[in-house]
């Protein structure tokens, strides 16, 4: 019984990660040995203590960075309605941490597993109807998940709290020095040691137990790394498409794509405002909404008359091999909580100012 390798342009392939595929002997599938047991934990153990490394290490070195800022003379400011003004160095010192941690996991990991780089960047399976096919679902799953974040924030306001807490809003200080390092940091270094960790790394050791799995486990772990509701919905929705990419493709190639062009239309608009005002700002994005879903619900179409879209197979095998061996990964739940409490501190009361 042969995997189903169809990637979007319907191309067959060495799938990325390398897939240690579900063994069929004798008209029935085997049960797992103790031995592949015992390494499929240690596998899990492995990519959480990564991921617990990243979100503990991000935000300790974040605070150290500040705290020396502060002692160097750095002033943190607020405007008049008590909202934190986002400005260059304090922009640097907020990202650096977790692209440093992301970059240096990734490099850590290669390094162990003995890949080249070039293995995470093969182009071979990637063809035009691929690249059309990602970056419409891209755009699809784009505007699906600002459409559920509208509908949790009308929820989460209904029930009288707020996923964000008022002390996290801030300003930022726009100017040409701005935006330029906000393309940079934010719109193409950021996606590329992020796309390094969670595709390259956490989809990577999923992948080797179930593709599938890891497909939506390592996006859900994408969007709770944002660390607050709104901004996790967004990354698991856009998560699932670039781990669909990297398992079907075998390459990092569309990931990274796709991540910097969602992040450089998110940085565009503070562009936009720059230029112009808060009311162009609005039109600008509703319109490339807009044009995100009709180009991504014709690629949807496309797709789907010619059966380009299948999830890789799931099995009582794979099922076996999943959730009853990650439950007794203590580093899976030290992970869960972690990242948990990191999105519900950020809850608190609904006010004036989040309602605008």
């Amino acid at each position: 019984m042969e995997e189903n390798h169809n990637n979007f342009s319907g191309g067959s392939h060495i799938p990325y990660p390398e897939y240690q595929s579900y063994k069929y002997v004798s008209g029935s599938f085997r049960p797992v040995s103790e031995y592949e047991r015992r390494a499929i934990k240690k596998n899990y153990s492995t990519a959480f203590s990564e991921v617990i490394i990243h979100a503990v290490g991000s935000i300790v070195l974040a605070n150290v960075v500040f705290i020396l800022m502060m002692i160097f003379g750095y002033e943190f400011r607020i405007n008049d309605e008590n909202t934190q003004i986002l400005d260059v160095p304090y922009m640097i010192a907020g990202s650096l941490p977790s692209i440093l941690f992301c970059t240096g996991i990734f490099l850590f990991d290669k390094g162990k597993c003995r890949k080249k780089l070039s293995e995470y960047f093969r182009g071979d399976d990637i063809t035009a109807g691929t690249v059309f096919g990602f970056f419409g679902m891209v755009m699809l799953f784009y505007v699906l998940s600002v459409i559920v974040q509208q509908i949790v924030l009308g929820g989460c306001f209904a029930a009288g709290f707020s996923p964000i807490k008022e002390e996290y809003l801030t300003e930022e200080e726009l100017s040409v020095p701005f935006l330029i390092w906000e393309v940079l940091l934010t719109g193409i270094i950021g996606p590329i040691a992020e796309e390094l960790m969670f595709r390259g790394v956490i989809l990577r050791r999923l992948s080797i137990v179930s593709q599938r799995f890891a497909i939506f486990a390592s996006a859900l772990i994408f969007g709770m790394m944002h660390g607050n509701l709104v901004q996790m919905i967004l990354g698991f929705f856009v998560g699932l498409v670039f781990g669909y990419a990297a398992v079907k493709t075998g390459s990092l190639l569309l990931p990274v794509a796709g991540h910097i062009f969602i992040n450089l239309f998110a940085t565009s608009n503070n562009i936009v405002k720059f230029l112009t005002d808060d009311s162009t700002v609005e039109g600008y994005w509703l319109a490339y909404l807009g044009v995100f879903l009709l180009i991504g619900a014709v690629t949807l179409a496309v797709l789907l008359s010619r059966r380009r879209i299948s999830l890789p197979r799931s099995t009582e095998y794979h099922s076996k091999r999943t959730f009853p061996i990650i439950v007794k990964c203590v580093s899976f739940w030290v992970m869960t909580a972690i990242l948990i409490i990191e999105i519900v501190s950020k809850f608190g009361p609904v006010t004036e100012k989040l309602l605008e």
